[in-house]
């Protein structure tokens, strides 16, 4: 059995701290209610992103003190009903790589707020960073463990997370170091195949918009026509090698090296985020791809929050929020093991 956590499944509430600029956050995007709506699906954890860097009040590196309190009550809602919350420092652009020197803005941020938190219950939990990528290993390495021992110097005992590089891949995490600190929760976050989970999003390059009506697993249904836009790219490439890419023994294998991982290290290992973009996916795929990984995830003993909890991977039935839980996707609902 894998190292277990006190919680085991959850949701992300997502674009709620993400704004470019401290005046835009809407605090009212979520409010308590939304606590006891996901708790009452059977959610015990939730990752709340936030994008702290962008909440710089002084060039001393120093945080909006109002942002403090707007955090205060989110925690205070998670106490209150008795559902983990984990301070996911989200402050990464899904394309321009992670700074080498972002170590000068990271360790200053968790300095302040393990001071703040540090008296707070054993429900919050705090996470480095999200999905550090083109860096290189060894200086996130460096970089990850000054901030653990910049926490731990303030806060001894609170739970930590922290992950490799290339977006928390988990051949990235099962390559990290061995810490030498207590209470550490190694995550991943997983997208496999990413053509599947991803059809229509225009954040990669090249852009995935063209692409639609790509099923899981493939079966006896034909890949769409190769888009000219994608002649010569790795969308070509991973098109040519989806038909093995999308088989469910494939997708078992790599959750598997994780729980191999935890049993070898004997530490936890959490998934962080994980979903399908609901704007061109089949729905029916969609919920087969849930059903998979939620169900080998319960089998492997690994916790996780799902991506998100609405928008385009969110769990209503369109990307927009709908009433709860009249508005919600109930395939999805039912694939992840939750009730409605």
């Amino acid at each position: 059995m894998s190292i277990s956590l006190p919680f085991s499944r959850g949701i992300n509430f997502g674009k709620w701290f993400e704004t470019r600029n401290f005046k835009d956050i809407d605090f009212n995007k979520y409010t308590e209610k939304d606590f006891s709506d996901v708790k009452s699906l059977g959610v015990d954890v939730i990752r709340l992103p936030v994008a702290f860097h962008n909440y710089i009040a002084d060039k001393n590196n120093t945080l909006e003190a109002d942002l403090l309190k707007y955090l205060d009550a989110a925690v205070d809602w998670a106490q209150k009903h008795q559902i983990y919350l984990i301070l996911d420092n989200h402050s990464f652009h899904p394309v321009n790589p992670t700074d080498i020197n972002i170590g000068k803005i990271l360790i200053p941020v968790w300095e302040q707020l393990a001071q703040h938190f540090k008296d707070r219950s054993e429900y919050l939990i705090y996470e480095v960073l999200n999905e550090p990528h083109g860096i290189a290993d060894e200086r996130w390495d460096e970089i990850q463990k000054a901030a653990i021992e910049a926490i731990r110097r303030i806060d001894k005992k609170r739970s930590i997370v922290i992950g490799g590089t290339n977006y928390n891949s988990i051949e990235k995490m099962i390559k990290l170091p061995v810490y030498e600190y207590e209470n550490l929760i190694y995550t991943f976050h997983f997208y496999d195949p990413h053509l599947f989970t991803h059809q229509g999003a225009t954040w990669n390059k090249p852009s995935l918009a063209p692409l639609r009506d790509l099923h899981f697993p493939l079966g006896e249904n034909s890949i769409p026509p190769l888009h000219e836009t994608f002649k010569g790219t790795w969308v070509e490439h991973s098109l040519n090698n989806y038909m093995n890419d999308s088989k469910p023994e494939a997708l078992i294998a790599s959750l598997e090296k994780a729980s191999c991982f935890s049993k070898e290290r004997n530490v936890p290992v959490f998934c962080g985020e994980f979903g399908v973009f609901m704007i061109q996916s089949p729905d029916d795929d969609r919920i087969a791809w849930y059903k998979l990984v939620c169900g080998e995830l319960a089998r492997l003993d690994i916790p996780w929050t799902c991506w998100d909890y609405f928008g385009g991977f969110g769990v209503f039935k369109t990307q927009y929020r709908g009433e709860f839980p009249a508005g919600l996707n109930a395939g999805i609902i039912n694939a992840m093991g939750l009730k409605i």
